[in-house]
């Protein structure tokens, strides 16, 4: 997952060798009439004032992305002491710097045989919940279970499924992100808002833009809304992975992309390593435009007086990525009851509202409003100050993740035929 000023952690590879020997082992047990694909028990089927009950007086380890500051002490200020209030238990944030990590650790102890771990539950989407989900790592179903999961939209594709992958149950979401550009509108007043006219932006002023290299979460989404942008595709890439369509229609991103790398920062040369970078050369001055996948980061850097008071958010014409993510519970768990609490308190409205708080975290609510009883509806707050956008804008331009195959494919074309050429 890396998603700096972020939701999702940036990735890196999983052991693909692992990987290949979990799922063959996963599809010999199903052809000998064992439990595969969807984890190695039928999931939960304890109430849920039963798991409560276990629960309390128990410790639950949380392993999830560290590198956010506003994140960290969501968790660690607000969600930690509620906790405990409320149920009794003792959450445990365990910081990881990549998710992958955590992924990698699960595939030794699947290997191993070991089937009691020591991370309760998970922060986690996208390639990590499908490499995980291939090799019967998550336990479920269950998320559906969940007493708030009534507040949540399980019909919506958004929900249902991981960068196109089922969820089955398996992941309880927890919040929502969507990409947004952000510029600097004194020295940009009109930025481009298509392909074409970054192309003709980058002639005009050279050296003022540049994206982070794949496959730093956000220079993958930036890669993708060009995807989309010059093939004039969609929803092909909902659809399962195919070679004839890549093909014919990936040469047109990478020619674009090509074309624009003599105007980038530095000439094209070298490429931030990360977002944060790109953060830091917009707070400097060296480039005028940046992107994030946290809409509110904008509003949050200028109002800590790291960005000009000027920067504004806007966004691209045809509408931005938009993605869930969610927390999953390890296959060998060794306090899913316990895990369970915690992802219920997470999906609260309280919980979600304080999550959402321009001022903190900034995250947008994985709940779908119209289903909170209609006093608490108004309560979530809405986005202040000029460099943010309003939910509205955020949810009338919503486009969806291509699936996970098509990004991992792009994501090596980037490196050979930009990168490399």
């Amino acid at each position: 997952m890396g998603y700096i000023g972020v939701t999702v952690p940036g990735r890196k590879l999983v052991n693909p060798l692992l990987i290949a020997l979990l799922t063959l082992a996963t599809f010999a047990l199903a052809a000998c009439g064992g439990a595969g694909g969807t984890g190695t028990s039928s999931g939960e089927d304890r109430p849920f004032p039963e798991l409560e009950k276990a629960a309390r007086g128990t410790e639950v380890n949380l392993a999830m992305y560290g590198g956010d500051e506003a994140i960290n002490a969501y968790v660690d200020d607000y969600v930690i002491p509620e906790l405990e209030r409320e149920h009794g238990i003792e959450l445990r944030r365990t910081p990881l710097g990549d998710t992958a990590d955590a992924v990698n650790k699960l595939l030794n102890e699947k290997q191993a045989g070991k089937d009691e771990g020591t991370i309760d539950l998970v922060w986690i989407n996208g390639e990590n919940f499908a490499t995980g989900a291939d090799a019967d790592l998550w336990f479920g179903p269950w998320a559906e279970g969940l007493p708030n999961s009534k507040y949540i939209d399980w019909e919506s594709p958004s929900i249902n499924r991981d960068f196109g992958r089922p969820v089955e149950g398996r992941e309880a979401p927890w919040g929502k992100a969507q990409f947004v550009m952000i510029h600097d509108s004194a020295k940009v007043e009109d930025p481009p808002r298509t392909m074409e006219e970054l192309r003709a932006w980058t002639e005009e002023n050279p050296g003022r833009f540049a994206y982070p290299a794949p496959p730093d979460f956000t220079g993958n989404a930036f890669v993708e809304q060009a995807l989309y942008d010059v093939t004039g595709k969609v929803d092909a890439y909902q659809e399962p992975f195919d070679e004839g369509v890549f093909e014919e229609e990936s040469p047109k991103l990478y020619d674009f992309l090509n074309d624009i790398e003599p105007d980038l920062w530095r000439g094209g040369e070298t490429y931030p390593e990360t977002s944060a970078k790109l953060d830091e050369l917009y707070a400097n001055g060296e480039v005028w435009l940046t992107m994030s996948y946290t809409p509110q980061l904008a509003q949050r850097q200028v109002d800590k007086g790291l960005w000009p008071g000027s920067t504004r958010s806007y966004m691209l014409d045809g509408g931005t990525l938009n993605n869930t993510h969610y927390l999953a519970i390890p296959f060998n768990g060794p306090n899913k009851a316990g895990a369970q609490v915690v992802a219920n308190f997470l999906e609260s409205p309280e919980a979600q509202r304080e999550k959402q708080d321009p001022r903190g975290w900034g995250d947008l609510t994985a709940l779908s409003l119209d289903r909170l009883p209609r006093g608490e509806r108004g309560a979530f707050p809405e986005p202040e100050g000029e460099a943010s956008l309003p939910t509205r804008v955020l949810q009338q331009n919503r486009v969806p993740e291509a699936r996970t195959e098509w990004l991992l494919r792009l994501e090596e074309g980037w490196q050979e035929e930009v990168l490399e050429d």
